[in-house]
């Protein structure tokens, strides 16, 4: 009997061993096929974010698993988000029947298929005649998922930080180590950005963020990459009334303890980085009056108002971070090296301000530096801390 034992607990380390090995990415064995833009077929699989199938309505992708293999997981890199749904072969009625949908408008997108399955399709079900656009796609085996198959949460409720950037990239190069320090500390934390960029530039955005190990999948706004100077050419180019009340409605929505976001004066180039500071600002008393934005905002969230709201160089009780300690979270390195890391993965800000003279941590792009500009708890100490008096 007590060998029986043995062999049993033996039999059971081998199956946690097996269910914990990795799961392979197989998409180079499988077998891709679409039902139209064929000559566009292997943009999926060419690790070119520029480039992406596409399906009108009713139009899929069909992938086929090598023989003696099955598909437990699909990660998508969208080129275009429309209403989908994966659909799989029954035998029985002969049909394609659904098995996997969501409501949540991920641009990277993880599809479980936990009961494994021979082939699958992602199916363009748009009843308004979007297109679907693939732009990478990854087929998994069995096993563990990867560390670099991004599953994002779509986060509702309370964040501690709110950062409200303009574009793609600002998120390093003008706040520095700001992320990877307060991941670290297992902040909760939403990244909100306004330009409406090309799906390419939310992408690099998606894996940037994923490496530092945020996981709030980061709100994405509908403003025009239509740029100003000044504070009142951007206002025109997006509409005053629109935008105050879209970051009025953030504060509103993750009702968060510390608001960070750009310099008052727009790092001294860039007209949405000063609509940034003059929106949080109003929204002080914006996101507070249960007569403003009464219809959607006040009705959906309630009103909030920050406990602490910081400028980017703003220079009246200044607070300034230190990103260059290492930190156990990424292994040793530091803030400043890790927010490195994810920028160098990004190249809409180094197209947009090419020839520019940027220069990282110095300047308009020194990230260490923020101003409070209002204060629920007291004025801070020079402790170096965004959340000091909170914590």
């Amino acid at each position: 009997m007590k060998k029986l034992f043995v062999l049993l607990a033996l039999l059971m380390a081998l199956c946690a061993s097996a269910l914990a090995e990795e799961a392979q990415e197989i998409t180079g064995q499988c077998a891709l096929a679409v039902s139209q833009d064929k000559k566009n077929i292997a943009a999926m699989t060419d690790g070119d974010y520029y480039t992406y199938w596409t399906g009108t309505k009713n139009n899929y992708v069909e992938i086929t698993a090598p023989e003696g293999e099955l598909l437990y997981g699909l990660y998508v890199c969208w080129g275009h988000i429309t209403p989908w749904e994966a659909r799989a072969y029954d035998a029985a009625s002969g049909d394609w029947v659904a098995i996997y949908t969501t409501e949540d408008e991920f641009y990277h997108q993880y599809i479980p298929l936990e009961a494994g399955y021979q082939a699958v399709r992602l199916v363009n079900t748009s009843k308004d005649g979007y297109e679907m656009k693939v732009s990478e796609l990854h087929a998994l085996g069995a096993g563990e998922l990867p560390a670099w198959v991004q599953r994002w949460n779509a986060f509702e409720g309370k964040a501690d930080l709110v950062l409200l950037i303009t574009d793609p990239g600002d998120e390093y190069l003008f706040f520095g180590g700001l992320l990877p320090t307060y991941i670290a500390q297992g902040k909760e934390i939403m990244l909100c950005e306004c330009v409406n960029t090309i799906a390419a530039y939310k992408s690099q955005l998606l894996d940037g963020a994923w490496q530092l190990g945020l996981r709030n999948y980061p709100y994405m706004a509908y403003f025009k990459p239509r740029m100003s100077t000044s504070l009142q050419g951007q206002y025109d180019n997006w509409s005053e009334v629109q935008f105050v009340r879209h970051v009025s409605r953030i504060v509103r929505m993750y009702k968060p303890d510390v608001l960070v976001t750009h310099s008052k004066n727009g790092e001294g180039i860039d007209g949405g980085h000063k609509v940034c500071a003059d929106a949080a600002i109003r929204s002080l008393t914006t996101a507070m009056d249960e007569l403003y934005d009464v219809g959607y905002g006040y009705a959906n969230w309630g009103n909030w108002k920050v406990k602490k709201l910081y400028l980017h160089l703003y220079g009246d009780h200044e607070t300034v971070i230190d990103y260059h300690q290492p930190l156990d979270y990424y292994g040793g390195k530091t803030a400043d090296e890790m927010a490195q890391q994810a920028y160098a993965l990004q190249d809409y800000q180094r197209k947009s301000l090419k020839g520019s003279n940027l220069t990282w941590g110095e300047g308009v792009c020194d990230g260490s530096a923020y101003g409070l500009v209002y204060s629920e708890v007291g004025e801070d100490t020079g402790a170096g801390d965004l959340f000091e008096h909170l914590d």
